[in-house]
């Protein structure tokens, strides 16, 4: 169970906020282990800035999505899955997800439960944040106007479809599981095609 400022660590989503809740956590002591790792997927996941300035890190976790988003259709295209698989590897070695899951089981389940803040950011920012823009992930726009079944759509062919049709199963299925979770929590009333 987390602690009150772990709880609202996962539900900010700003990162310079996400930062401070975390320091907060750690000078208080709480779940040093735990948060070793949290500041550990937190430096790789805000490792850059953002074209924005003003000291604005870009999110690396909603580049990988975007990048994923982009080529959704890779695998209509000639040599479109070799090409997806080659952008997404890309991301996730910077982001190192490979090393992190490998590392320990409480590594890959912070990695998933930052995933998970992932696929929710995604889902609040199409759904209700009419000002969002590329500030937050320092790439591009996402459009607040995605209807319900627009969305359920895109995360289906972005978090289910793609890893299948790229052969990426095994490198994306954590993105995968958490966007099935984030969804039903999302959207309980609704399955995910």
């Amino acid at each position: 169970m987390d602690t009150p400022t772990i709880s609202q660590y996962y539900r900010e989503a700003d990162p310079v906020k996400r930062l401070e809740l975390l320091n907060q956590s750690i000078e208080a002591g709480e779940e040093p282990e735990a948060n070793a790792i949290r500041k550990e997927i937190w430096n790789l996941r805000y490792s850059d800035n953002s074209e924005a300035g003003n000291n604005m890190k870009a999110d690396g976790y909603l580049a990988l999505w975007m990048a994923m988003e982009f080529n959704r259709g890779a695998g209509n295209k000639l040599f479109g899955a070799k090409s997806a698989r080659k952008e997404i590897s890309r991301h996730l070695d910077k982001l190192k997800f490979k090393e992190l899951r490998a590392k320990s089981s409480l590594h890959e389940e912070l990695l998933y439960r930052e995933c998970c803040h992932l696929a929710k950011l995604y889902m609040d920012l199409c759904g209700s944040d009419k000002a969002y823009n590329s500030a937050l992930c320092g790439i591009i726009s996402i459009s607040a106007e995605k209807s319900k079944k627009k969305l359920q759509n895109d995360i289906y062919e972005t978090a289910i479809q793609l890893p299948e049709t790229i052969q990426m199963q095994e490198e994306l299925g954590i993105i995968t599981r958490a966007a099935k979770e984030m969804y039903a929590l999302h959207f309980p009333e609704e399955g995910l095609c």
